[in-house]
């Protein structure tokens, strides 16, 4: 059973990098399918695995959805490479606009906005229930709506000189109730985590500090766990704590001598080292979306990951993957399973045929077939 409070239901944008046009990643377009049910709660998927040809906006999608991260909160500011490209140039406008709707229990929030680039906005809406809460149009402030009454006597004379949201505002400048539906939003969006393990420690969202992977699992005193967890996968190594000048680092014991873990293992287990960290702040994420994730993976390990994310009660997650092999009943479902094509759709494999599926049926198989109008 699902533990958070909040999922997203669906998600758009438009004039967003590769996205010329309106793409609508809807997750409410579930079936009922009798197996693999963890994957699905309230009608939502929770569990989604993504997969696309190369440049056909898997990444994309990802860093249009954390673009909230940015609108509404101080993190992440060092990733802000990704959205130096920030408009389509097909697109004559000169808006970005992205709309979100979000699940409360049985109550639902929608909240659109748009930007000329990643720092200006330039309309804000926030809906609950379809009831406009919060109304903002930055090119003629004086027609703002704001339905909050913790906000009725707020001091509004920043907008003169700020591009600022006024959600971001209002959240920053009163004391809501711990109900109000703006809480609910920033208890969500401050426990989105984005991250890849093909290159450097990329990050959007929740921050790890500047600690270096040696040291947050050293400093959090579990180098033991550290140990199990690589034995678990297939990697048995006996591990230390090395002193050395720069500082602590995870040693690894041989029989006549020490060396340095970062020195001897794998891409591929770098890969799996910089997971495990950001395991350890899990407790803390309502939604982690990992882009690549097992591009440095034996299938069986990629496969052991994501029965791990299935198994989390209180996160929704998302992944993009080329590996086929996790296209499984075994592992998930059709309708937690999206395919993105050319930067213009996005659909579950339940919605991109006509045929029944079923449990029984070998979803790798029909993929490769050809089964699946993308």
């Amino acid at each position: 059973m699902f533990k958070g409070d909040v999922m997203l239901k669906k998600f758009s944008v438009k004039n967003f990098r590769g996205f010329e046009k309106e793409i609508v990643f809807d997750l409410s377009k579930t079936n009922d399918y009798q197996f693999n049910t963890q994957c699905v709660n309230n009608g939502i998927a929770k569990n989604v695995l993504i997969y696309g040809k190369n440049g056909s906006g898997k990444s994309n999608i990802g860093f249009a959805l954390f673009d909230i991260i940015l609108t509404l909160t101080d993190y992440s500011r060092h990733m802000t490479s990704h959205y130096s490209n920030y408009r389509n140039l097909n697109n004559s406008s000169k808006e970005t606009e992205f709309k979100y709707e979000f699940l409360f229990g049985e109550n639902s929030l929608q909240y659109e906005y748009r930007k000329l680039n990643m720092d200006t906005m330039t309309y804000e809406i926030l809906k609950y229930n379809d009831e406009i809460v919060i109304e903002y149009d930055f090119k003629n402030k004086d027609k703002k709506i704001i339905n909050i009454e913790e906000a009725k006597n707020l001091n509004w004379k920043y907008e003169d000189e700020s591009n600022i949201s006024a959600v971001r505002y209002i959240v920053n400048n009163t004391i809501l109730s711990p109900d109000n539906p703006l809480n609910k939003l920033m208890d969500f969006v401050n426990g989105m985590l984005w991250f890849r393990c093909v290159r450097d420690n990329d990050y959007i969202g929740i921050k790890n500090g500047s600690e270096s992977l040696n040291d947050i699992v050293i400093n959090k005193n579990k180098l033991k766990d550290f140990e199990k967890f690589l034995k678990e996968h297939g990697l048995n190594y006996e591990l230390t704590k090395l002193q050395e000048s720069s500082g602590n680092k995870i040693g690894v014991k041989y029989k006549n001598g020490t060396a340095s873990f970062s020195s001897i293992i794998s891409t591929g287990t770098m890969s799996l080292w910089l997971y495990y960290c950001w395991r350890l702040i899990f407790e803390n994420v309502k939604f982690v979306f990992i882009d690549e994730f097992d591009a440095n993976y034996h299938f069986e390990l990629a496969a052991d990951i994501i029965k791990y994310l299935n198994s989390l009660e209180n996160i929704q997650s998302i992944v993009t993957t080329h590996n086929v092999s996790l296209m499984s009943n075994k592992i998930t479902r059709p309708d937690c399973v999206y395919i993105i094509t050319d930067n213009k759709t996005i659909n579950n494999l339940s919605n991109c045929t006509e045929k029944e599926l079923r449990e029984a049926h070998n979803i790798e198989k029909l993929y490769r077939e050809g089964s699946f109008t993308e």
